[in-house]
């Protein structure tokens, strides 16, 4: 069986809905990228879905698909592509697709303890995403992950739950 081709295209930011539900439209098979987050609202933490990078909608398809249809979506600017003009996921950012499905498409909350004044990751998709930690929120209980791909270059925070 072929494997499968993965894309990723940059659309207007709050509009990821719209286009993951167009794509499907056009017969497309949309990677959902989700982050459960935990926010302080009305005085109470509430769970909470957002988009896991803001503007960034992924799929997969069996081959190339017909950027012209895709590109003529209002909401969608331009498909990611490399130098080489390659719009094919690659490497770091293939295995962040990969993290993604492993996970359903749902990044759940980390489950983390403290050792001095740093964290330890001891459960949830924290622990086995390859990324860089480059600042702990511990007021929002919440990460910020650096993701280094050839394409994908972004931060994505992430909620975690203290465990003692």
């Amino acid at each position: 069986m072929e494997q499968p081709f993965f894309f990723c295209v940059f659309c207007e930011s709050s509009k990821e809905i719209i286009v993951e539900t167009f794509l499907e439209k056009n017969g497309i098979n949309v990677i959902s990228a989700l982050v459960e987050r935990k926010i302080y609202k009305n005085g109470k933490w509430i769970k909470e879905l957002r988009s896991i990078i803001s503007g960034y909608v992924f799929f997969e398809n069996n081959c190339e698909p017909d950027w012209e249809i895709i590109c003529n979506n209002k909401y969608i600017y331009y498909p990611l592509q490399y130098m080489d003009k390659s719009k094919n996921l690659r490497e770091n950012d293939l295995n962040f697709i990969k993290w993604l499905n492993k996970n359903n498409g749902k990044i759940e909350i980390s489950k983390v303890k403290s050792i001095g004044n740093k964290i330890q990751i001891i459960e949830g998709p924290l622990k086995e995403l390859e990324g860089k930690i480059v600042k702990i929120n511990k007021k929002q209980k919440c990460v910020c992950v650096g993701i280094e791909g050839e394409g994908i270059r972004n931060t994505i925070w992430l909620s975690y739950e203290m465990v003692i």
